[in-house]
């Protein structure tokens, strides 16, 4: 059986946050350097750089949870629970790699299956 699911991107929205901590320590670097204050100005650039970390672990580590939750939202609309999502390092569908899982359906253990990206939030299941 071969359907096909949305799976949506991932959201960025929650990058605003590092992104008002970078404004707020550039903020207090400004104030440091008018009022010639050296531990202010310290305190700006570490608020600047601990922003600037937070972002790139959050981009790096929301992303991969945000599509793993999407994944498995999908295949619970067709049914399956439990299931294991590895990815095909070896094969490829366009830019991104084919997923193959494996879950319980209609209580039935070990049904195994992939996901291959078509376009845009287009992804095929292909059951085995």
């Amino acid at each position: 059986m071969t359907e096909v699911v949305t799976i949506a991107g991932w959201n960025p929205w929650p990058l605003v946050l590092p992104l008002l901590m970078l404004a707020g320590g550039a903020a207090v670097i400004v104030m440091g350097v008018r009022r010639k204050r050296p531990r202010v100005i310290e305190l700006g650039v570490f608020v600047g750089v601990a922003a600037m970390v937070a972002g790139a672990l959050m981009t790096w580590g929301l992303s991969g949870v945000w599509d793993s939750d999407e994944q498995q939202r999908a295949l619970a609309e067709l049914g399956y629970t439990e299931t294991d999502i590895t990815t095909m390092h070896d094969e490829r569908s366009g830019d991104r790699p084919v997923l193959e899982f494996t879950g319980v359906l209609d209580g039935q253990h070990g049904e195994r299956g992939r996901l291959r990206h078509l376009s845009g939030e287009q992804w095929e299941v292909v059951e085995f």
